[in-house]
């Protein structure tokens, strides 16, 4: 009787195995200043070079990467994510090194150049062996001052196994340098950017799968958010039909928790906002409360002025031999 219960029980097993749904793990990190050690040309990276005054030699830049690496392996219950947006790296190059560091993963990097007064960019990584890369371009964020800024990224990637096509953006909008109020203006024009490259996808394909995800400088509640965008706070088991942006970040920002911390006040800058397609129930849809800031104990600040914050590679011009100042985020997609 015993060996037959044990043969019933794992036949079970199997069966809730198999009638698991598909996964999709996409996650965006603002990665804190990946510079290499070379001075490029036109490029404000002076600091970030062995004689600047970050000392950023070699070694400093290979322990980076490899604490880079060490979170991203830990991501997605040990498999790494299988779609990253990248934020304030300053070439393909070091995105090509960090790519080549995680080695459970076959990553192909998108990038592109922008003319970003700092010298850094935003790009994806996303495991080739999943997806296929159909397209990708750049919008320009054109501000009314001297200074430039990120571009916004927009990579096509098509999934291998049932070709569904899915539409990333990764944002790093202007920063807030200059007072919240006075510096947003330039995170207004770079969600009427990012607006109007969402809805020319919308106008020819009113179920087009699109993450918008990155650094947005701005909180789920803030004008460029919500008004210019049109994003909406994501609610599980809520009717969103009318809802044609929705932001899977929200509610964790109206319950206190952010990604980065700002004279001890927690801020939810980095978000992940999903177009309504991913929320039908039919084919590819975000999980429910999937939305997820991933901290390990090993990143966070224990003591001082900063606990709780992500260690980041510097405080002030002291090298702490860190990962970030922001931590990363995370949705997953399932069917």
């Amino acid at each position: 009787m015993l060996k037959k219960i044990t043969i019933i029980v794992f036949l079970l097993s199997v069966n809730i195995t198999s009638a698991q749904t598909d996964s999709l793990f996409i996650a965006s990190w603002n990665v804190e200043n990946l510079f290499d050690t070379l001075d490029t040309k036109d490029k404000n990276d002076e600091e970030f070079l062995p004689s600047g005054s970050k000392e950023w030699t070699s070694a400093r830049y290979n322990r980076k990467l490899a604490n880079l690496t060490k979170v991203l392996s830990d991501m997605n219950n040990g498999k790494a994510p299988d779609v990253l947006g990248l934020i304030e790296v300053e070439n393909k190059s070091v995105v090509e090194d960090f790519a080549k560091t995680v080695s459970l993963r076959n990553y192909q990097v998108v990038h592109f150049e922008s003319p970003d007064f700092r010298g850094i960019d935003n790009a994806l990584m996303f495991d080739k062996e999943i997806f296929e890369l159909i397209s990708a371009y750049n919008f320009a964020v054109d501000l009314d001052s001297n200074r430039t800024t990120r571009d916004i990224l927009h990579v096509e990637l098509k999934l291998k196994k049932d070709e569904e096509v899915f539409n990333f953006f990764v944002n790093h909008w202007p920063s807030r340098r200059g007072g919240l109020e006075g510096s947003e203006p330039n995170r207004i024009k770079a969600a009427a950017v990012l607006k109007n490259a969402v809805d020319s996808i919308l106008n020819e394909n009113e179920y087009a799968n699109i993450i918008m995800m990155g650094d947005f400088n701005d909180e789920t509640d803030n004008k460029s958010i919500k008004e210019i965008l049109g994003s909406s706070n994501f609610k599980c088991n809520d009717n969103h039909e009318e809802n044609i942006l929705l932001n899977t970040s929200a509610q964790r920002d109206i319950d206190g928790e952010g990604t980065y911390l700002y004279q001890k006040n927690w801020n939810m800058l980095d978000q992940i906002i999903i177009s309504k397609s991913l929320d039908d129930n039919n084919g590819w849809e975000y999980k429910c409360d999937s939305f997820d800031i991933f901290k390990k104990d090993y990143m966070i600040t224990k003591e001082g002025f900063f606990k709780g914050a992500i260690i980041p590679s510097f405080g002030g011009r002291k090298y702490l031999d860190g990962y970030s100042d922001h931590y990363p985020v995370s949705i997953t997609l399932i069917k």
